[in-house]
């Protein structure tokens, strides 16, 4: 049940209707039966998993507490990380598995960054379906955004006490969910039709096809996953709840530190406070710091997916971080080219089957730079005019953002008659002009394999 099927289009209008109206105290326990429903609709093993993985991390979390000193409390930190650790490498990357658990990468790296909390002190949570539906919470169970404890769980303890009939919050989340439906089937779904075609059969393009394709799809990998978590975050808003921001105009950052600090925030916050910290962060020396972000980066990748060339995206980025383009007197925009086209190069890297692959693009990009099969790349004119349009609207939006210009904010208190026009345009826009059929399976967004 995909956030652009048929099907969460029914579910998500009742169980919201059901949520206004419930008790508050039975909120909780609402969203808890709402977000494990919406597990179940991917295969019935995905809620057994989620289970096992809430309950270990739940008792962790107690005995962490109970146990403030010594040893064993070390061990006990060591030993939930383990179980998590080796659980998730052996679904992801063994390959006699007939099935990933859906979310599993997001909700496990949710539930160590839960357990590294308390053990540096913060409070655990004693109420078990508070903690259940803070490692379930349907709008990010699937590709996040990674929350934390702080954010979250404190949302949910006080869950009782919100006014979640607020008109503002419900108006702002479907704008938010409206955005994310934009980028996901008008932008994101449409560009994925010459990528994927281009990546599956590189052979019978030239090096034009195959640098055209590489370029949008950055954009399309961008629209895809801050679709869904504009998606997530304007579902969640209208429950009243505020998660994580996940993006923040990458293709604007001016050093490729910068780029990681807009791009995938959620997993660089995560990995900054349970890989690189741990690690020593910068307080063991220059060296030592750059050895970190290696690690750190590494793992990144490995995350990502099995596959060399996952590693090497990851060790790339690593290496990227270590160049500071930030103090270079250039132009900004000079600097903002420079890192679109690092991060964009490298994607080429992430995107590809096989580093065999790779090597037979890379050759037909230096011995056979023409356009030998444009019209393979499977859009027509109207289209490739579409999808165009589509990646200026992205890059104006975040340029106008950057400077201020809050384009939710000034739609909420325009007139009613501008906000139903607005409304009706981008539905109507997202209906006729979206991205369908069984070809393009638009119920599943590209982080959800990760």
């Amino acid at each position: 049940m995909g956030f652009t099927s048929l099907s969460f289009l029914v579910f998500f209008p009742i169980i919201w209707l059901i949520y206004l109206a419930v008790p508050p105290k039975a909120r909780v326990f609402w969203l808890l039966a709402a977000s494990y429903a919406f597990c179940w609709s991917f295969g019935f093993h995905n809620v057994l998993v989620l289970l096992a993985s809430t309950a270990v991390t739940y008792g962790a979390g107690l005995g962490l507490e109970v146990q403030r000193e010594g040893q064993g409390r070390k061990m006990l930190l060591a030993g939930a990380v383990l179980i998590h650790v080796i659980f998730l490498f052996f679904v992801k990357y063994n390959r006699a598995n007939f099935f990933i658990p859906i979310g599993i990468s997001f909700y496990t790296c949710q539930a160590l960054g839960y357990l590294v909390d308390v053990y540096r002190g913060r409070e655990a949570e004693r109420h078990v379906i508070r903690f259940a539906l803070f490692q379930a919470f349907f709008p990010k169970l699937v590709q996040g955004p990674i929350e934390q404890s702080g954010n979250l769980l404190e949302q949910i303890r006080h869950l009782e006490e919100k006014e979640i009939r607020n008109l503002d919050s419900i108006r702002m989340g479907a704008l938010l969910l409206l955005w994310g439906l934009f980028q996901k089937l008008m932008i994101a779904d449409r560009l994925a039709v010459p990528v994927n075609a281009v990546f599956g059969q590189f052979g019978a393009f030239g090096g034009v096809e195959i640098l055209l394709a590489t370029l949008i799809y950055a954009f399309q990998i961008y629209c895809d996953f801050a679709g869904y978590t504009n998606i997530a975050r304007g579902v969640a808003k209208m429950c009243g709840i505020d998660l994580l921001e996940n993006f923040r105009r990458p293709f604007l950052a001016e050093s490729v530190q910068d780029f990681w600090r807009r791009w995938h925030m959620t997993l660089g916050s995560w990995l900054r406070e349970c890989v690189y910290i741990p690690l020593g962060g910068n307080r063991k020396g220059k060296l030592r710091k750059q050895i970190n972000i290696l690690i750190t980066f590494t793992l990144s990748g490995v995350w990502h997916g099995v596959g060399v060339h996952y590693l090497l995206w990851g060790v790339l980025q690593g290496v990227g971080q270590l160049v500071d383009i930030a103090r270079w007197k250039i132009p900004k925009v000079l600097k903002q080219i420079i890192v679109f086209l690092f991060f964009d190069a490298t994607l080429m890297v992430f995107r590809v089957n096989s580093l065999g692959d790779l090597r037979g693009m890379l050759k037909i990009l230096a011995t056979d730079f023409r356009l030998r099969d444009f019209a393979g790349m499977q859009l027509g004119g109207l289209e490739w005019l579409l999808a165009l349009l589509g990646m200026l609207l992205v890059l104006a939006k975040d340029i106008l953002n950057d400077r201020g210009v809050s384009f939710r904010k000034k739609i909420l208190e325009g007139p009613a008659a501008l906000r139903c026009l607005i409304y009706t345009a981008m539905i109507g826009g997202i209906v006729i002009f979206g991205v369908y059929g069984a070809a393009y399976d638009t119920s599943g967004f590209l982080y959800t394999q990760f």
